[in-house]
């Protein structure tokens, strides 16, 4: 009996309560599965890796801690290094690389965690390919030599959005590049029956519009209003006699404000005057296609994450974004000709609530069968984007 494939999944960080990363690796894998008979082992940060065995396990995953950058000459490295020697084939699955407008110190240290895997792979020769993601800025001649350098030598570079793909080409790499849309369209939320049970047991009226929101930690972290936005969006809604449901999206111990999208929504709704028709999903146990099915039920949304837009817009949902990248226009341009993205680094609170409300209140921008329509050319997008990859996994793997 021929033996699987064994295919290393890096830069995910985690998957517990990563709606994100759940995206990229369930939707990927389920697509590869149609084509080869493979295994899979995933590299998770050292520091989740107990809270992710389980769940790992649960969804057929190996998976191996991956230490910090600190760790690269203790022992727990070694076992990095064994998995990269026996695996048939390497994705790096990040689903953006070289943010080039960090602090300097945290630029470098962010561009060698993201290609350690690639440089250790130089004594092994594994097939190594980086799937579609976003990249940049490139702030400096400098950064934009060494992000070449990472690029250059793959057999093909995959960009997440139009607007990224001219970045990516003025660095003239030798490898091919492509501009895809993000294969987590294409995943299919959990049924409407097992939502509408979820909501109501939150409290909800599902009798009654409900808008949802999912402020962002990483938005947080860059703009010290967005606290202060998130509740003004809140009181506009209360406004409107909506019932406002708080979806955090990337949820890690409900504490650390810098990292964790829930620890985030509790502050919010205990900043709150008044906290009439609020509500949290608070559940840290749910996956990705559930929070999409969670999101299949509401009659608006506003989110600061990538993939909650994602989740919006394959199911045509009215949706803004709060937005720090352009890889949010980019996404939204797949399905919709008018949209609105705030920058939350460069418009004022006022301006911003502002456009939502415009957006909010007249809809002509939303056409639910047209989006649905593009949806069908966007899978046949991705689908292209799987067959170059599995037709060079085929030649690379001889099968």
């Amino acid at each position: 009996m021929k033996n699987k494939i064994k295919i290393l999944i890096i830069n995910v960080s985690y998957l517990n309560h990563n709606y994100g990363a759940q995206g990229l690796v369930f939707s990927l894998t389920d697509q590869l599965n149609k084509y080869l008979d493979a295994e899979y082992t995933l590299f998770i940060r050292e520091k989740y890796y107990e809270k992710n065995l389980s769940f790992a396990n649960k969804y057929g995953f190996n998976i191996v801690p991956f230490p910090r950058l600190a760790g690269l000459f203790r022992k727990e490295y070694i076992n990095v290094v064994k998995e990269i020697k026996k695996s048939d084939v390497i994705i790096n699955l990040a689903g953006i690389e070289f943010f080039g407008n960090n602090p300097p110190k945290l630029r470098w240290k962010d561009y060698i965690d993201v290609t350690v895997v690639q440089f250790i792979n130089l004594l092994f020769r594994k097939p190594y390919f980086r799937f579609t993601s976003s990249y940049g800025p490139f702030p400096d001649r400098i950064y934009k030599f060494f992000v070449k350098r990472a690029l250059n030598n793959l057999p093909f570079v995959f960009v997440r959005g139009e607007e990224n793909l001219k970045d990516i080409q003025e660095l003239k790499l030798k490898a091919p590049v492509y501009s895809f849309p993000e294969v987590s369209i294409g995943l299919v939320p959990e049924n409407k029956d097992w939502a509408n049970s979820y909501i109501n047991n939150l409290g909800l009226d599902l009798h009654k519009s409900i808008v949802g929101f999912s402020p962002s930690a990483v938005i947080n972290r860059i703009s010290p209003d967005h606290i202060k936005l998130c509740k003004e969006i809140i009181a506009f809604f209360q406004s409107k006699n909506r019932q406002i449901l708080l979806i955090p999206h990337s949820i890690e111990d409900g504490i650390d404000l810098r990292s964790c999208d829930l620890a985030l929504c509790r502050k919010i709704y205990s900043e709150l005057k008044n906290k009439k028709n609020v509500f949290i999903v608070s559940d840290t146990s749910l996956t990705y296609k559930q929070a999409r099915a969670i999101v299949g039920l509401l009659e608006f949304y506003i989110t600061g994450r990538y993939h909650g837009l994602s989740s919006a817009l394959s199911i045509a949902v009215p949706v803004i974004s709060l937005s720090w990248h352009k890889k949010y226009r980019d996404m939204m341009s797949l399905f919709l000709d008018d949209f609105l993205t705030v920058d939350c680094k460069t418009t004022s609170i006022s301006d911003s609530v502002e456009l939502i409300k415009k957006y909010y209140e007249d809809r002509k921008w939303f056409n639910k069968e047209k989006v649905l329509k593009r949806k069908n050319q966007i899978i046949e997008q991705i689908d292209r984007s799987v067959e170059i990859l599995i037709k060079e996994i085929k030649k690379c793997c001889k099968i």
